[in-house]
């Protein structure tokens, strides 16, 4: 997380979009208490964060705690991005329908309301886990936002979780009276359910026994064989996809309120499961922040780096036009003016020469291409940190294709941005680096 981001709040405008404002009570006090970490906007935070904590949790001023707040607004953010990458084309849903759930600090002194973000910092407990990874676990878990998720069709627990959260006694009227099955069907399921809580259960009380045990895993070909020795485990474990698919299809029909967000155990306390995540699940959550600030970190690098070379070739030209190209992609990308517009303010004849000079499908490659460059060479060793070495070696082969799939959805994003013809505005991720990258250089007409 930048410093910059600790007098910056995330707030929605009237469109329901995100808009970062900048809080001057908050950036003049950080001047005064912190003047070292604001003068060198140092990305790493950590400590700044650490005493903002202390001087609230002491009581000194409300400014601290005004400070975590703007932070904690772009963890929000994130979190809720991150759910309409995963989920928001298969379901039909975008960060516009998020953000109002969640997204509801307006900066303003407390009042009877408390801003969501308010209680994300009350809540937090130092030490375990990062700020940042506690506010996208209570921002994923949100009851309203996942009551609105479930009304789309999403139920995020895993088959496993309902499989071991689902009583044999329940299978008569779920799978005969809702989905219709005959009778055999329902005792072969009802079998199987049986031998799968036998195993399955047993296997998460030993691995764990008196604590927290986590998100439910996939079985292990081992459990499989346990539950059913007489077909292969390929089989076994369709069979339990299929029954925890008309499972989580009841669900979603019957729940008009609140999801069950996490897996309870038969002896677990609702009211826990839902509160505090498993170590594992914050580990995970740590990963995601320290790869989303790597991958930011290696878009603005690639931005710059690329943004320099065109201007350098452009200025070596009999004609140089560095300069008009900067403040073509600028009105372009950042001010959304059409090209036809820019033409005349770029001393261009029309359209077609402001096209051909920004050569925009070129340029977004050429940062593609840098962009991808930097992760692979940074990323591995993230990733050595926050896993084993047999799950290194497992993901290893697939890592450049995920950070190329990562990559060729932010181009694609910036790409439909592009071609809205009027009114555009800078919501995509590359835009948004792009227009940082042109303030940076002091390019604004």
């Amino acid at each position: 997380m930048n410093v910059s981001d600790y007098w910056h709040l995330q707030k929605l405008d009237s469109t329901g979009q995100s808009r970062r404002q900048r809080l001057d009570a908050a950036h003049l006090w950080l001047q005064q208490q912190a003047p070292t970490a604001v003068a060198e906007n140092d990305d790493d935070s950590r400590l700044l964060q650490a005493r903002l904590l202390r001087d609230w949790q002491q009581g000194e001023t409300v400014l601290a705690l005004l400070c975590l707040r703007c932070a904690v607004s772009h963890a929000i953010l994130r979190a809720c991005f991150q759910l309409v990458s995963q989920f928001g084309d298969y379901y039909q849903f975008c960060s516009a329908d998020l953000l109002p759930f969640v997204l509801d600090d307006e900066g303003k002194p407390l009042g009877t309301y408390r801003p969501f973000g308010v209680h994300i910092v009350e809540t937090y407990t130092p030490g375990r886990a990062s700020l940042e990874s506690w506010a996208a676990h209570l921002a994923r878990n949100h009851s309203e936002l996942n009551q609105f998720l479930i009304e789309q069709g999403l139920y995020r627990v895993s088959d496993w979780a309902i499989l071991n959260d689902t009583s044999t006694g329940q299978l008569p009227k779920i799978l005969g009276e809702f989905h219709r099955l005959t009778e055999a069907e329902i005792a072969a399921a009802a079998t199987l359910l049986e031998r799968y809580h036998a195993v399955y259960r047993r296997d998460r009380l030993q691995l764990s026994p008196g604590r927290q045990r986590g998100r439910c895993q996939v079985p292990s070909d081992r459990q499989l064989q346990a539950i059913n020795a007489a077909v292969p485990p390929r089989t076994v474990l369709g069979q339990l996809r299929q029954l925890a698919y008309w499972l989580r299809q009841y669900r979603i029909h019957v729940r008009g309120g609140n999801p069950l967000l996490e897996p309870l155990d038969p002896q677990d306390d609702p009211a826990v499961a839902a509160s505090a995540p498993s170590d594992s699940d914050l580990q995970q959550d740590d990963f995601l922040q320290t790869y989303r600030q790597q991958f930011d970190e290696a878009l603005a690098a690639a931005m710059t780096a690329t943004l320099q070379v065109y201007c350098d070739k452009l200025g070596r030209k009999k004609l140089p036009q560095g300069d008009v190209w900067l403040k073509a992609l600028y009105l372009f990308h950042c001010e959304g003016e059409g090209m036809k517009a820019i033409a005349p303010k770029v001393g261009l004849p029309n359209q077609v020469a402001v096209t051909r000079l920004m050569n925009l499908k070129r340029f977004r490659a050429d940062v593609c291409s840098a962009l991808l460059t930097r992760l692979q060479a940074q990323v591995p060793d993230t990733v050595r940190q926050f896993t084993s070495p047999e799950q290194l070696q497992a993901v290893g082969d697939r890592l450049d294709a995920l950070l190329s799939e990562e990559v060729t959805r932010l181009i694609d994003e910036a790409e439909s941005e592009a071609k809205i013809p009027h009114n555009r505005t800078a919501n995509s991720r590359f835009a948004r680096q792009l227009c940082a990258s042109l303030h940076h250089r002091a390019i604004v007409p």
